[in-house]
């Protein structure tokens, strides 16, 4: 936890890997989680090797449960409220948080409901005490923004005119829209979606990257042109096969730079301007 006392934090707790955003600092580690149960040889021997306890639970976190854990857990769940969820989050804050944090989390874009959003809120702020690798922290969380994936893409460059954007990740493939005319900006609701049971890891290692690609392009198609210039982001966008069928489409398909960080970045330039700070 760091020496300030309070601060922005942004944790994109995707299914794969957790990114987390700060002014100084962007970390990513596996979002895999297990039970600790009765081990006797597990020592932290890396960065991002968590033993964490909380609410009278014992888990493995990051790359200690990715290489070393019997039952790997991941979520394919069109809700985040889970403790799957939770644990990234309040995990990333006592590692790379605040003595008091001012958060801001992601849903898929078509869960992007106020149902939803209330729900993580209500999880998450407040006043939370868990242990990672020994070490006991309480810490507030302040205040909670909950934002649409690929959505806050736009917010890493904040492109004129009219953008799409398609975010290919472990659980999801959400897309958005921006529309930029003489300053005045807008996501366009009749644009944007998601594809629920279509990121890479819930589909397995076996997965037809053409297949993938015609089935989101041909879907996309009928709310997007094929001229259109569309930013690629998410772990499918260093899946070379999957980005050339996907530019068959879209012949004006750009990758975003680090486009694993990407959507986190974009969440932490719309925490500033969403809570106000410099």
């Amino acid at each position: 936890m760091k020496d300030e006392v309070a601060g922005l934090i942004v944790v994109d707790d995707g299914g794969s890997n957790t990114v987390v955003v700060t002014r100084n600092e962007i970390e990513v580690f596996p979002s895999v989680k297990g039970v600790y149960g009765d081990r006797t040889l597990t020592k932290v021997t890396s960065k991002y090797d968590f033993i964490v306890e909380y609410k009278g639970e014992k888990y493995v976190l990051g790359t200690l449960s990715k290489f070393d854990c019997e039952y790997p857990l991941q979520i394919f769940s069109k809700s985040k409220q889970h403790d799957f969820f939770d644990l990234s989050v309040l995990t990333s804050i006592h590692q790379y948080g605040y003595a008091s944090n001012y958060l801001v989390v992601s849903v898929p874009v078509k869960m992007h409901t106020e149902e939803e959003k209330q729900g993580r809120i209500r999880r998450l702020r407040g006043s939370h005490t868990l242990t990672v690798n020994g070490v006991t922290k309480t810490f507030l969380v302040a205040d909670v923004k909950v934002s649409a994936e690929s959505a806050t893409a736009y917010f890493v460059d904040k492109p004129s005119g009219m953008t799409r954007f398609l975010d290919i990740g472990s659980r999801t493939v959400n897309f958005s829209t921006s529309l930029c005319i003489d300053g005045n900006c807008r996501m366009i609701d009749t644009g944007s979606g998601t594809f629920f049971d279509k990121g890479l890891e819930a589909l397995g290692e076996g997965f037809n990257a053409k297949a993938l690609a015609d089935y989101i392009c041909g879907q996309l198609l009928a709310k997007w042109n094929s001229n259109d210039v569309v930013y690629l982001l998410g772990g499918g966008a260093l899946n070379e096969e999957l980005v050339s069928h996907i530019k068959f489409y879209f012949p004006n398909l750009q990758v975003m730079d680090d486009p694993i960080t990407a959507s986190a970045r974009g969440m932490f330039n719309l925490g500033v301007i969403g809570y106000g700070m410099d």
